[in-house]
């Protein structure tokens, strides 16, 4: 490329320290792209060293602290980034491939201004069969959305850069942005077009931590009238953090840790991490799964008979006091926990 857009890559963090530090530390050794920008948005936590680790950091451009939403933080960060294109990034998906990548995931966008998010995160195979291998009933019902909302289909399709990377758009399937705003690279202007995000009525209890603002995020799209297209990589580059036995990540609700939450058995990452150079050859006439690029350090990822990552949504059995540093012998039994999963 003859010039670099900036890029900020802009982490949500609250109360998982071990995850922070392997989602941050990977994407600095991953992301080898010339002008980025590096932010923390960080809820207040109180997990000790957490803080520490986040004010010595000598590659942070910036770190927020303030106790807020989700969908706060997000807007919050829109509003400050610095760069053409934003990584919202949770900090729970390492990276696993490092490279030169993302100059031509830049490539791409740039000439194709009709792609909106890009998920550069492994999927599970059973995800991608249904956008590769959808029913009749899904087409039907995604076409009579798009003509509804813009008066046109969406249509899979595949992208590449001149170095052959290989991405593929969702076409009707999916929103052109991602909901939830992670972990996905967008235009920062698109963002802001689309006013940010708005909180509402929760839709999923406890599992919904953006309290219905992805949902909301989701209708804003539809009614903008604008057929872009999320895309996603054929070799992706990341992967989502599953330290729990029932294929689910540990998350953070008020002063609790649900979930089996564990610091990496062998350093400071979960996963291996390879070169781009690896996965040459792989993921051409279809995209690598979750299962295919990832390799866990001293545990075992849950998977079905088939090889595919289990997926569950919140282990409400396990359940961590941060500030006290203690697990709950039976969090079914505390009102407080109660309250915050009914």
């Amino acid at each position: 490329m003859d010039t670099y857009p900036k890029i900020t890559f802009a982490i949500l963090s609250w109360n998982r320290f071990h995850y922070l530090k392997a989602t941050l530390e990977s994407a600095l050794a991953c992301l080898q792209y010339p002008n980025m920008e590096w932010m923390v948005s960080d809820n207040e936590s109180d997990e000790p060293g957490l803080a520490e680790y986040l004010d010595a950091h000598p590659r942070l451009d910036r770190v927020l602290r303030k106790k807020q939403t989700h969908a706060d933080a997000m807007n919050e960060l829109i509003q400050v980034a610095q760069g053409e294109y934003i990584f919202i990034w949770p900090e729970d998906v390492q990276f696993v491939v490092k490279g030169d990548w993302l100059e031509d995931l830049v490539e791409i966008m740039e000439a194709n201004p009709d792609i909106g998010s890009v998920g550069v995160d492994g999927q599970r195979r059973s995800t991608l069969n249904g956008y590769f291998r959808p029913s009749r009933v899904h087409q039907v019902q995604w076409a009579a959305r798009d003509l509804k909302a813009f008066r046109k289909v969406r249509t899979l399709r595949t992208l590449q850069s001149k170095r052959g990377l290989k991405l593929f758009t969702l076409g009707g399937a999916a929103p052109g942005v991602c909901g939830s705003g992670i972990p996905t690279l967008t235009r920062t202007s698109l963002w802001r077009e689309l006013g940010g995000w708005k909180t509402g009525k929760a839709t999923g209890g406890l599992i919904d931590s953006s309290l219905g603002a992805e949902d909301q995020m989701v209708e804003t799209f539809y009614r903008s009238g604008r057929p872009l297209q999320m895309g996603h990589l054929y070799r992706p580059v990341a992967a989502d953090i599953v330290t729990d036995t029932l294929g689910c990540k540990a998350k953070v609700r008020g002063p609790y840790r649900f979930g089996d939450y564990m610091p990496p058995p062998e350093g400071t990452f979960y996963y291996r991490i390879q070169e781009a150079s690896a996965f040459e050859g792989r993921g051409e006439a279809q995209p690598l799964s979750f299962s295919d690029i990832t390799e866990p350090m001293g545990f075992t990822l849950p998977k079905d008979a088939a090889g595919d990552r289990l997926k569950f949504s919140f282990n409400s059995s396990i359940v961590h006091h941060i500030a006290e540093g203690r697990t709950l012998e039976h969090p079914l039994r505390d009102p407080d926990v109660v309250s915050r999963i009914t």
